[in-house]
């Protein structure tokens, strides 16, 4: 008999939460799918990121995904190696890499503790962008169509994903791709989407939303699990975090 699939949408850094979240769901009584984005968010100093990762990756019947948070702080990683971008970070303002990702929160504790462990660096490299499922759920971070761009297959999309990731500098390229919000608001682009890659539902992250449970679209072909989880970013002045169930929560089974 199949058990109960586990969604766990973006942590970033709150992995004192994380663990809250989990104890209702041992990992011998439900699979897990991580949707990515560890890193970016959680308590400053603390390293949260990088323990939420490790804890992902202890997890048994786990899966993951990157986000691109994830691909960020390697991107930042990569630039203390002193390997350089193949063109110039101007996507946004402020320019540059490292003054970016420290406004967007993200903290010195997790780089130094993902640059100290090889096995934990190595694990996200590991990552694919794309997981479909055997009912036929396709599983990424952002709610873009880009992905389709990199191959015809979900096996395609992630060959692509691991060159990038195992070539000096590929990460740049990689981070780059991972952007896009709101691709499905119209049924048809993601009923194009879906049928691209033998799909029947997506299953996402990275585009928060304000309900008490994952947001459902589109006659329940389209879920999104960032429910604004860490208790350390707020997005706008005042607002809170969203309840643990907006971005933890067991997603139904499709009917065959």
């Amino acid at each position: 008999m199949s058990v109960p699939l586990l969604i766990v949408g973006d942590v970033q850094g709150d992995v004192e939460r994380l663990e809250e979240a989990l104890e209702a769901y041992p990992d011998d009584q439900v699979d897990t799918v991580f949707l990515g984005d560890f890193f970016q968010g959680g308590r400053p100093g603390r390293g949260g990121g990088a323990a939420a990762a490790r804890l992902a990756r202890a997890r048994r019947n786990s899966r993951a995904v990157l986000g691109n948070h994830d691909l960020f702080l390697l991107a930042v990683l990569e630039r203390r190696r002193g390997v350089e971008p193949p063109e110039a970070w101007r996507a946004r303002d402020p320019a540059e890499l490292e003054a970016l990702w420290l406004h967007r929160r993200g903290d010195w504790a997790d780089l130094e503790a993902v640059a100290a462990d090889h096995d934990l660096e190595a694990w996200l490299r590991e990552l694919p962008f794309l997981i479909l499922l055997a009912d036929g759920t396709l599983v990424q971070h952002t709610d873009d169509d880009m992905y389709a761009g990199l191959g015809d297959s979900v096996d395609a999309v992630n060959a692509t994903a691991r060159t990038w990731l195992a070539t000096p500098g590929g990460v740049f390229t990689a981070v780059r791709t991972l952007f896009g919000r709101r691709a499905f608001v119209e049924r048809r682009r993601l009923d194009t989407y879906l049928e691209h890659f033998a799909a029947r539902r997506l299953v996402h992250g990275h585009t928060p939303h304000w309900e008490d449970q994952p947001s459902v679209d589109h006659d329940g072909r389209l879920w999104g699990f960032d429910g604004r989880f860490s208790r350390y970013w707020p997005r706008e002045e005042g607002e809170l975090f969203g309840p643990i169930g907006a971005t933890v929560a067991l997603l139904p089974s499709l009917e065959r």
